[in-house]
């Protein structure tokens, strides 16, 4: 029995231990830096990327292309999990966060077999 608490205990601490980032760590206004794609830089308009999070779960994307989203988010571990809600037949999407500081935002995404880097700074 005793074992048995223990190990409850240690489960409980480590499952609290994996939050890595936080609603409040990643909120705010974020714009693109730069964008690699295969470890090579893209020549998109990062001025256009652009991500908007709130501490209750929201968040606003705009792209390249016009493209852009709204919905929820939410953390877990060093994933970035996004639910658009405006466009028809969006499925949940997620990011790896690589890095977060309170100025940047690295995420790490995979488009269409390919790896990419987003580098984002916090205006």
């Amino acid at each position: 029995m005793k074992n048995l608490i223990v190990f409850c205990f240690a489960f409980t601490i480590l499952t609290i231990g994996c939050e890595k980032f936080t609603k409040k760590d990643i909120s705010g206004n974020w714009q693109a830096a730069s964008l690699s794609e295969e470890g090579k830089p893209l020549k998109v308009n990062v001025d256009a990327i652009y991500f908007n999070f709130d501490e209750n779960g929201g968040y606003e994307y705009s792209g390249t292309l016009k493209y852009k989203e709204k919905g929820s988010y939410y953390l877990q571990g060093d994933l970035l999990y996004t639910l658009d809600t405006i466009n028809e037949s969006s499925v949940e999407k997620a990011v790896r966060i690589t890095k977060l500081t309170p100025d940047s935002l690295y995420l790490k995404m995979n488009a269409s077999g390919k790896e990419q880097f987003l580098h984002l700074y916090k205006k």
